[in-house]
């Protein structure tokens, strides 16, 4: 027997299955994670995707882990405008950089 669907039946259920899949995704999302000390020392914050980052603060090293496939976009100016460098591998800096801010592209 053929099931008949509606289109808002069908609609509903794919933004059901939207949903549920951006409440998944920041969990398994790359990271990067940034120091306030050389040699990749003393504080650190971690990020995940989905917002615009600063490095005030953290500007002595990074670890930017791309395991799960989120491309880096490293800013040289602040609140993630102008110029941009793309990041598509693991990486690890320990010494201070050029960076002001960073957005992980979910």
């Amino acid at each position: 027997m053929a099931y008949n669907t509606t289109p808002v039946a069908a609609a509903a259920t794919l933004l059901l299955l939207l949903i549920a899949a951006a409440a998944v995704a920041p969990a398994s999302a790359s990271t990067v994670t940034a120091y306030s000390r050389r040699g990749c020392t003393g504080k650190k914050i971690t990020w995940r995707c989905g917002a615009c980052y600063s490095f005030t603060g953290y500007k002595a090293g990074y670890f930017f882990d791309y395991s799960q496939g989120q491309i880096g976009r490293f800013y040289i100016g602040a609140r993630c405008r102008g110029l941009y460098f793309p990041i598509f591998f693991d990486i690890r800096v320990c010494s201070p950089h050029i960076f002001n801010s960073i957005r992980i592209v979910c």
